[in-house]
């Protein structure tokens, strides 16, 4: 390790411990909480098989000699990436084999063998489990449904099937930790499991305790635009739902009077609504930049754009995408550290969202890959973009 890398570490643990968000004992396994149906002491851990309450409310019993794992929908390959087990994985999702770049899904990056598995396109069936060398031990559903049900697909493969929530940091935590110990469970890391939940404890609460001192009537507003969960859009493009401004106590632009439509990810405005929107800051999602006429462009091409706060103050900045085939979790942490930074700069003051970001992917993924991830998505990434009006 350099010297450079040793500052930056010193650097991390400092702006942590600092706010206080470093817990001087970390919490017992049982006192991490699980959905209301789903409790760890469901699970039975003696013999040569355990038993799972699932998502779904399902006993599901798995053999303890699991090697291969069928990933079927969001999310499950990401959290075998976090606990540093991608070898398990049989399949990968043509969403995550045929993705634009990479770096729109970091584990791809961290793990780029992922890419060279067979795919198989959620929903499952039965003859596609079957047909697969090696055969998968598990099967594991997440956010994902079909015309087979798990027991039917467990029933017609011999292969016991998991029903798993995502789950985010903001409004199903519980989800997202129960899933992560259950994933740690069956490939037999559940001691990396728990250190990556308390990872995310440690990082959310550091987050909040730079903001909880911000009175209500002193919340930013802001817009992200470009928004997407597949193919690169335009400016026009938001959501009222973005994680990271949850994490900082920014709000959105469109909180209250959106919503997302039925069988959408995304709401399109049109331009004579972005005359009701007043953001302090305009962030753009760079997956983007892929589109031929991109947002940044489009957001000089829009007069409406160009009497808000945000544009006369040049306070319009580049993030990275969030919602690519699930929710990029490490991403939603190292865009709030740059959203804060911008728009409460004394309560960021010690923060360079860019290291931060190189230490998250780093403990995740257990590699370096921040720079390979800043060189695919661009030098607009937790920057500021030059726009003229």
């Amino acid at each position: 390790m350099n010297f450079q890398s040793i500052a930056h570490v010193i650097l991390i643990l400092t702006i942590i411990s600092c706010s206080g968000c470093l817990r001087e004992e970390s919490p017992p396994p049982e006192s991490i909480p699980g959905p209301s149906i789903i409790e760890i002491e469901d699970i039975a851990t003696s013999g040569s098989v355990f038993t799972i309450n699932d998502a779904s409310g399902r006993e599901v019993e798995i053999p303890r000699n699991i090697s291969h794992i069928l990933c079927a929908g969001p999310a499950c390959l990401r959290y075998l990436s976090y606990l540093q087990k991608p070898e398990y994985a049989v399949t990968n999702n043509p969403e995550e084999r045929y993705v634009t770049k990479s770096a729109w899904i970091p584990y791809l990056v961290a793990y780029p063998e992922i890419k060279s598995l067979p795919s198989i396109q959620a929903p499952v069936y039965p003859a596609q489990i079957l047909s697969l060398t090696p055969r998968p031990d598990l099967v594991v559903l997440m956010n994902t449904t079909g015309p087979y049900s798990a027991d039917e697909l467990s029933d017609m493969t011999g292969i016991p099937v998991l029903v798993l929530k995502e789950g985010n940091l903001v409004e199903h935590r519980e989800d997202l930790d129960y899933s992560l110990r259950v994933m740690g469970l069956v490939t037999g890391s559940t001691d990396r499991a728990l250190e990556v939940i308390r990872f995310f404890d440690k990082i959310v609460d550091n987050l909040h305790s730079r903001v909880s001192t911000i009175p209500e009537f002193q919340y930013k507003t802001a817009y992200i635009g470009g928004y997407t969960r597949d193919t690169p859009r335009g400016i026009l493009s938001s959501s009222p739902d973005y994680y990271p401004f949850d994490l900082v106590k920014v709000r959105n632009s469109l909180e209250g009077d959106y919503t997302i439509p039925q069988n959408s990810d995304a709401v399109l405005l049109t331009p004579s609504r972005i005359k009701k929107l007043k953001p302090d800051s305009i962030f753009i999602d760079l997956t983007s930049l892929e589109k031929k006429k991109n947002a940044i462009q489009e957001l000089e091409d829009y007069p409406e754009f160009s009497q808000t706060t945000a544009m006369k103050e040049g306070t319009v900045y580049g993030l990275y995408p969030t919602g690519i085939y699930g929710e990029n979790h490490e991403i939603d942490l190292i865009n709030a550290y740059c959203i804060g930074k911008v728009l409460y700069p004394d309560k960021f003051i010690d923060v360079d969202p860019k290291i931060m970001a190189e230490y998250i992917l780093t403990y995740l993924y257990g590699r370096s890959i921040y720079e390979d991830i800043n060189k695919d998505i661009g030098v607009f990434a937790l920057n500021r973009i030059p726009v003229f009006t």
